[in-house]
């Protein structure tokens, strides 16, 4: 292999660059980025360019200095001479790199992959889940026209007493499900919110609770609270009228707007 010596920024390797090399940290720190994205650090030991031993003809990924450092590099001409050399032994390194090659891919495709599934959120406080599935009875013919989401409880009992299955479930209101939904708003995977909320007692998570509506307000989801108003949601998403353009919320544009001052300034 040849050491290279290189400097603080320097490219180690090129993304869309013949897949012809793999690169070995001797010392020093780099790093793999996805166009401007950081996927991976390479410390002293660790590897890069493993596309070296896969099928693709091309690197897809950048890989730079991050300071002063030193590397080996392993070129297929290397490669041929290893196999020339001792075919066994360079054969079961080809397979290692090969293998590891793969689950970097995989792991980058994970992390690229966007859910474009949007969810209807079934959610009731304990003394209104008897409620929720008389609801959900009634309108079943309605909610099994949607992916839906809620607790494992509420979950096996929607199973239970409609057939209804959840496409996806969240933990308990008190341990994070609530917040686990607001997160789905924000990335704009929830269609709708049915919150059955018991409005005579006093709940450890209330903030939660009313962070979620908030959420719901930011982002323009439909909220129900109630059998009339829950009905009301469902007949709406179903009339197709959720997917015309909405007014814009000019309060969150404003705020959008001043946080890209926010970082010009800085």
């Amino acid at each position: 292999m040849t050491i290279e010596t290189l400097k603080q920024t320097e490219t180690l390797i090129s993304k869309g660059s013949p897949a012809d090399s793999l690169v070995f940290i001797l010392s020093g720190l780099a790093q793999s980025l996805d166009d401007n994205r950081q996927v991976a650090l390479h410390n002293k030991g660790d590897f890069a360019g493993d596309s070296l031993f896969s099928d693709r003809s091309t690197h897809y990924l950048n890989v730079q200095a991050l300071e002063d450092s030193i590397a080996a590099r392993l070129t297929c001409h290397d490669l041929h001479n290893f196999l020339q050399k001792d075919q066994t032994f360079a054969l079961k390194y080809q397979e290692f790199f090969n293998e590891i090659s793969k689950i970097r891919r995989e792991q980058i495709a994970g992390e690229r992959f966007v859910n474009k599934k949007k969810y209807l959120a079934l959610i009731a406080h304990n003394n209104m889940k008897c409620s929720l599935m008389e609801f959900c009875s009634m309108q079943s013919n309605k909610l099994e026209q949607f992916p839906l989401i809620a607790t494992g409880t509420t979950g096996s009992l929607l199973f239970k007493k409609t057939g209804l299955m959840l496409s996806q479930k969240v933990a308990s209101g008190p341990v994070g499900g609530d917040q686990a939904v607001g997160t789905m708003i924000s990335t704009k995977n929830i269609c709708g919110v049915i919150f059955f909320r018991d409005p005579l007692s006093a709940h450890p998570h209330h903030a939660d609770i009313e962070a979620l509506g908030r959420l719901c307000d930011v982002y323009q989801i439909p909220f129900a609270t109630n059998p009339q108003s829950g009905e009301a949601i469902l007949d709406y998403l179903l009339s197709g009228k959720a997917e015309r353009e909405l007014i814009p919320n000019h309060v969150l544009e404003v705020y959008k707007q001043g946080q890209s001052k926010v970082v010009e300034a800085s």
